[in-house]
């Protein structure tokens, strides 16, 4: 039951991640450098750690 929880949450959050790049028209840099509008929740963890430490 604690995991169906964690998979609902993680696909609501990567849902409204996705959407709410292709509603602002914006992009984000893969792993590549290239910039994409479906990036995964993962990923901009990562990146959004960078600029916080």
């Amino acid at each position: 039951m604690v995991m169906g929880l964690c998979l609902l949450v993680y696909s609501l959050g990567h849902r409204a991640l996705r959407q709410s790049l292709k509603r602002g028209s914006q992009t984000i840099k893969n792993q590549l450098g290239k910039p994409t509008a479906t990036s995964t929740l993962p990923w901009c963890f990562n990146v959004s750690c960078q600029f916080i430490y």
